[in-house]
């Protein structure tokens, strides 16, 4: 696509009247008159539904009845198509973008934006540019080159008015359609208005961009007088801005406290104390009854806004006012859609997936299940839209990722910025460190022993990137919950998460069945268990019986083994039992195939896509685990499968999905012996083809901050030479099977050598702006240490001589020799330990 095409209208024609697209480098505080509207060139009226197909208005959706077949309804024609579509010029769309790159998307990407720029940081409007800094390029969130490098088409000034979900085509203002293939919606919000007479009143605004920042910063030049309605984070510091260019400001709110969101009377007042001191005049429990001035004069002069009159009667003198009272999210459009609100907010699930097919959204426009406080959430934060825009994102590309952030929110109120994590609502007690007025200032909201949210002024990044693991985690403090006023005591001395690593293996996972009793009888009781094959099927009983696996683990083994004769020796016996596996099965797991009369024809042998049948193993598992209640089980589970047709891994979670014997199953899968397992018409293999290490999975899903790991490594690394082709096979599977756990030197003195990089410049700049850039999200989540893991591991060294058929010999001898081993390995490991 050409630049004049990317940058024009999005249904690819140019707009009906010019519109002038403003490099990344230009300046925003321009007069008003020459910068377009969002609207220019867009008619104002909503299409139709006829505007989809040429039809009567509204019949393509209204009309439609479950029981109607919807490929029997006409399909219209969209002007253009793109795989992926952004809706919003916001920092989840930026996000996205980006992201679907950089994980391998090759379709088309389309960002559609309804503002005549790029998209850029919107923090920054209600500090340094109504300031009077001119944007340079690092307000934009990408150069200006990134997208026309990325293949990103940009469709700006471009409103879009309806989405048909069904036949996957949006309609613009403008009367074009696009069609997509996946969908994001990240428009965000739109400023409440003040609904009272004379809000109307040239003088007063909002602020939500970069036209409301160039209008307020012009109009305060001859302002003496401004009252800023809303003492929230945003509303605070734009009093702060307009205090420092001069003004006499008045801080109205219609509450009891500034800052409430902050669910802290301690913090309240504080600020409330700050802003006086700043010059501020602060009212509360007050609004705005009516906004007085002149519409405009006879002579032609423009009207202007000259006093604020109050819910209590008094009368401010005003030649300024911004109302900040909230946003309403941007959504509109969605009415009548296929697309389910609530209270206006796009609902999706932890996988940020709306109720239509194909469709995403992301950011301030969204209400979301949050995993981390286990409740619907709606958050409106830069932070968040740029988490949630990155993992919309992956999940479009089918990785299935589940939001369980940890929010951070940063606000400069004046000379103080600060950062907020987590749900500060949440809270029933505080606990605070270090001194507010000396800057050096923490204070942990907690929920029993359980932090929940954190308030940070001036503390280490270590300190505040450590309590974020805590909070995400849900990590219980117990004793060392005493310990947190002390300014100087180390978070990362607090036990962090436990995390049991289980590899496949076929009949050798009995040495998992002896490393859990054992791990029990010390004491050490997984938070997360990740299980491959084999190691799936222990973990899902280990996620059913949480604190008290052992009992269950050695009874679903003793279902699974198979008795040999006593009066032979071992090898024998392992012969034996091998043999009549391979041809009989294991009754509680497979049944071969061969013993099931082909009585249609798709039951013949040359239609095998297996040898043998699991149906005996799902019946075993739903005896053993409770499924339904793994969402609310103490111990996370994940296991891992690999699509047959995309040859994509494919994690399953017990937090985000509901999971079914057949999720387990499908991990154990392994071809040719077993058959690939469906769920909801997708095909699954076992996971340890693609990955028997479940390290990855652990750290991608549950991070990598604090963790105590225990791997079990069911194949030893170090062999003898193999000297029969038996042996050549089994060693075969041994080494793409191993556990592969690398201290990677390489990458962990790149990122050292990185941070000191950072340090360095940041060393280099004034001590202002140093600290203000200590307390960006980014900074704090890049450069600070997180708490200290470490790396336990179980290996299973077998017996000298070990014949190949260890991981099919189901035999009494050889499981009670593997739980015996597994047992004793743990011993050894923590005693040496």
């Amino acid at each position: 696509m050409t630049e004049d095409v990317r940058k024009t209208a999005a249904d690819g024609s140019a707009p009906e009247q010019p519109s002038r697209v403003k490099p990344a480098g230009a300046a925003p505080d321009m007069p008003e008159h020459d910068v377009p509207s969002l609207e220019a060139g867009l008619p104002e009226t909503f299409l139709p539904a006829s505007a989809f197909s040429g039809q009567e208005a509204d019949k393509h959706d209204a009309s439609l009845t479950p029981e109607e077949d919807v490929a029997d309804l006409p399909v219209p024609r969209a002007d253009r198509h793109a795989d992926f579509v952004l809706l919003g010029g916001g920092m989840a769309s930026a996000a996205a973008a980006a992201t679907l790159r950089s994980e391998g998307a090759e379709g088309s990407i389309l960002l559609i934006s309804a503002e005549m720029v790029p998209p850029y940081h919107h923090p920054a409007l209600s500090k340094r540019v109504l300031l009077g800094e001119k944007p340079s390029g690092q307000v934009f969130i990408h150069p200006e080159t990134f997208y026309e490098e990325q293949r990103i088409d940009l469709a700006l000034g471009t409103r879009v008015v309806t989405v048909n979900s069904r036949a996957k085509i949006i309609t613009t203002a403008a009367g074009g359609t696009i069609s997509y293939g996946q969908l994001m919606i990240a428009t965000g919000g739109t400023p409440k208005p003040l609904r009272v007479p004379g809000a109307h009143l040239p003088g007063v605004f909002t602020l939500r961009d970069m036209n409301d920042a160039s209008s307020i910063r012009a109009a305060m030049g001859p302002a003496r007088h401004a009252v800023v309605l809303g003492g929230s984070f945003l509303g605070m510091e734009i009093a702060m801005a307009l205090l420092e260019a001069g003004l006499q400001v008045t801080i109205i709110e219609q509450g009891p406290v500034l800052l409430r969101h902050l669910e802290a009377e301690r913090l309240s007042t504080y600020f409330r104390a700050y802003a006086e001191s700043r010059g501020a005049r602060v009212l509360l429990n007050e609004t705005v009854r009516e906004v007085h001035g002149t519409a405009g004069l006879p002579e032609g002069e423009p009207g202007r806004v000259e006093a604020v009159e109050t819910s209590s009667g008094a009368r401010l003198p005003c030649d300024l006012m911004v109302v900040s009272i909230g946003v309403s999210p941007a959504t509109s459009f969605l009415e009548g859609s296929d697309i389910k609100l609530s209270n206006g907010y796009v609902m999706v699930d932890s996988l940020l997936r709306t109720s239509a097919p194909g469709v995403f959204a992301a950011g301030d426009v969204t209400t979301f299940y949050d995993p981390v406080f286990a409740r619907q959430r709606h958050i409106e934060h830069w932070d968040n839209a740029l988490k949630q825009g990155r993992i919309a994102a992956r999940n479009m590309l089918g990785r299935r990722m589940p939001y369980d952030e940890v929010s951070y929110f940063f606000c400069e109120v004046g000379d103080i910025g600060f950062n907020v994590l987590g749900a500060p609502e949440d809270a029933d007690h505080w606990v605070e460190r270090g001194s507010l007025d000396g800057g050096d200032y923490a204070l942990f909201y907690l929920k029993g022993d359980v932090p929940r949210a954190l308030f940070s002024v001036g503390r280490p990044v270590d300190e505040t990137r450590v309590a974020e693991g805590l909070i995400r985690y849900r990590v219980a403090l117990g004793d060392t919950l005493s310990r947190l006023r002390e300014p100087d005591f180390v978070l990362d001395q607090i036990p962090p998460q436990t995390a049991l690593l289980l590899q496949g293996g076929g009949a050798m996972g009995a040495f998992e069945c002896g490393v859990v009793k054992a791990l029990e009888e010390e004491g050490i009781f997984p938070d997360i268990v990740a299980g491959v094959s084999i190691g799936a099927l222990n973990g899902a009983i280990i996620a059913a019986h949480p604190h008290h696996a052992t009992e269950a683990l050695e009874s679903f083994w003793a279902d699974l083994t198979v008795n040999t004769p006593p009066m032979m020796t071992d090898d024998v016996r392992r012969w034996i039992a091998a043999g009549r596996v391979l041809t009989m099965g294991v009754p509680n797991f497979f049944s071969p195939r061969w013993f099931t009369p082909p009585l249609t024809p798709d039951l013949w042998p040359m239609h095998w896509t297996s040898f043998y049948d699991t149906a005996p193993m799902r019946r075993l598992l739903n005896s053993y685990v409770d499924f339904r209640a793994l969402k609310n089980s103490p111990v996370r589970l994940l296991v891992n499968a690999v699509d047959v047709t995309t040859a994509r891994q494919v994690v399953f979670d017990s937090y985000v999905d509901d999971l079914t014997a057949d999720h387990i199953i499908a991990s154990g899968s392994l071809p040719p012996g077993f058959s690939w397992t469906e769920i909801d018409g997708q095909f699954y293999w076992d996971g340890g083809i693609i990955s028997n290490s479940p390290l990855d999975m652990v750290l991608e899903r549950c991070g990598p901050d604090g963790k105590r790991v225990f791997i079990v490594d069911l194949f030893s690394g170090q062999r003898e030479l193999p000297d029969s082709m038996a042996e050549v096979l089994a060693r075969r599977d041994e080494i793409v099977y191993s556990e592969r756990v690398h201290n990677d030197l390489y990458h962990r003195e790149k990122v050292d050598t990185y941070r000191r990089l950072i340090g360095f410049m940041t060393s280099r700049l004034e001590e202002d702006e140093r600290a203000r850039v200590k307390r960006l999200p980014v900074y704090i989540q890049l450069m600070g240490q997180s708490a200290a893991g470490s790396i336990t591991r179980f290996v299973r060294e077998g017996r000298p001589g070990e014949h190949a058929t260890k991981d099919y010999d189901f035999s009494d001898v050889a499981i009670c020799a593997n739980q015996k081993e597994g047992y004793a390995a743990v011993k050894k490991a923590l005693a040496q330990k």
